[in-house]
């Protein structure tokens, strides 16, 4: 097994691999072309849709199989953020992704730098160079959560716009006591 250090980088076996980064966090994958972009939504795999083509979300543990994406894809970003939103992962435990092989043998490791106020980490990216497939250690932190991530690779994120409620009306005046009445 290979520890690495951000920017570090290794070859990986052919065959499905295990990504695993356990504790309070959520494990994401974003699946992109040479581009750096994604082809569109369902490329992005989250809690809230676990699988795509050639990768499955199960709790801290996301499958990437490189020879089941999709046409076109080149990299596999991991991210991860903290599982209460808006947390600085400075205030969670050390982070460590763990990295297995298709007969679950230990293929790398990999604790990054302690983020502070960032709430998002670009933890690391399965690549293709040439007809091989490679591990690259990032560490890249974000303060603006996944909406922020999801921009820069390309996802059109809604902004929770919800509609406010209108003004409440104001109460009526309380009628004047009968005494002030007949003293008018």
């Amino acid at each position: 097994m290979t520890d690495l250090i951000p920017g570090g980088n290794l070859p990986l076996p052919d065959g499905a691999l295990t990504l695993r980064v356990p504790g309070p966090f959520d494990l994401s994958v974003l699946i992109t072309g040479d581009s750096g972009k994604v082809a569109g939504d369902a490329d992005f795999v989250f809690y809230n849709q676990p699988a795509a083509s050639g990768a499955r979300l199960s709790g801290d543990t996301v499958t990437v199989d490189a020879r089941r994406l999709r046409t076109g894809a080149s990299r596999v970003t991991v991210v991860v953020s903290p599982a209460e939103p808006g947390t600085p992962l400075g205030r969670l435990p050390a982070m460590v992704l763990q990295v297995s092989g298709p007969r679950g043998e230990p293929v790398a490791r990999f604790t990054p730098p302690r983020p502070s106020h960032e709430t998002v980490l670009l933890l690391a990216e399965i690549y293709r160079r040439g007809a091989a497939w490679k591990l690259r250690a990032l560490g890249q932190g974000y303060a603006d959560g996944l909406a922020g991530v999801a921009r820069d690779f390309g996802i059109d994120v809604a902004e929770d716009t919800a509609p406010s409620a209108p003004p409440a009306a104001a109460p009526p005046a309380p009628a004047a006591p009968p005494a002030a009445r007949a003293a008018a």
